[in-house]
């Protein structure tokens, strides 16, 4: 699949202007996200809820069952609520980011061409399509790249 700028509707400049600035928008989200949450805790939670997970496969009684599905859904909680204060605290910079690119890149139209339909864009995406496309790709890499380089610093402290 071949993705090509559309000269005709917007000008070179605005691609790479979108893609910058889903960049830093991605890029500060991510930040501030691992900041907010305590990862160290973050971790062990999810370690015991695989342990957890890993005792209900090997096979126990009903009563022990019962307990350890209430431990998980305790812990699930417990990741959710920290998982989720960061997004309540990015939610309103975010609309207005949003207000602000809408107003700037909306009267380019489409910035990339697909050479098939695609399922959830069309032929074509406009800045919000590129946005998303974008935001995914790097927030799949940045996450895992925070998470290393928080993890080798840890490592260097102790």
């Amino acid at each position: 699949m071949t993705l090509f700028l559309n000269s005709v509707m917007a000008p070179v400049w605005v691609l790479p202007s979108v893609i910058g600035i889903t960049f830093l928008v991605s890029l500060s989200t991510q930040l501030f996200n691992h900041k907010m949450v305590n990862q160290k805790v973050l971790k062990e939670k999810r370690k015991r809820m695989k342990d957890l997970q890993k005792q209900i496969r090997t096979g126990i009684d009903k009563s022990e069952l019962n307990k350890i599905n209430d431990e998980l859904m305790k812990l699930n909680g417990d990741i959710m609520k920290m998982t989720m204060k960061p997004t309540f605290y990015t939610f309103v910079p975010m609309i207005i980011v949003f207000g602000i690119l809408s107003a700037f890149f909306s009267p380019y139209g489409d910035l990339i061409e697909f050479p098939i339909n695609l399922p959830l864009f069309g032929p074509a995406v406009s800045w919000l399509g590129t946005y998303i496309i974008f935001s995914l790709i790097f927030s799949f890499t940045l996450k895992p790249l925070l998470t290393r380089i928080s993890d080798k610093r840890a490592k260097a402290r102790s």
